[in-house]
């Protein structure tokens, strides 16, 4: 991966991975899903954890995007970060209210995150 990354390479790759999972979780296809996951979690340790002002605006940005996979983990991401926190929950109460393994899976980060599964973590 590229030392630097421009912020609005960083959003993309967000949105992108998030469009490649919504295709591949439904499918069953986790190999897809998980590639793209580690892909994402290695932006967030390379790029965000040690430039908070930059994971704010790449984060603000994905969760105003149109995929809700790319919202939803721009918003635990955030949430991880302990940035964004408003912004982050009323993200993952919206995606929350789909009825599929997207919504599922924000439903899951918000009671993660509000200690309904005890000594389970983001």
């Amino acid at each position: 991966m590229k030392k630097d990354m421009s912020p609005k390479s960083l959003i993309e790759k967000y949105i992108e991975a998030g469009i490649i999972m919504t295709e591949a979780l439904p499918n069953g296809d986790y190999k897809t899903n998980n590639r793209e996951a580690k892909k994402l979690k290695r932006i967030k340790s390379d790029f965000l954890e040690n430039d908070l002002d930059l994971a704010k605006h790449v984060f603000a940005e994905v969760m105003k995007s149109e995929n809700d996979m790319a919202r939803s983990i721009a918003a635990t991401d955030a949430l991880r970060l302990n940035i964004l926190i408003e912004q982050a929950i009323d993200t993952l109460i919206e995606v929350a209210k789909r009825n599929d393994i997207i919504g599922f899976g924000a439903e899951t980060a918000l009671k993660i995150y509000r200690g309904e599964f005890p000594g389970k973590t983001l």
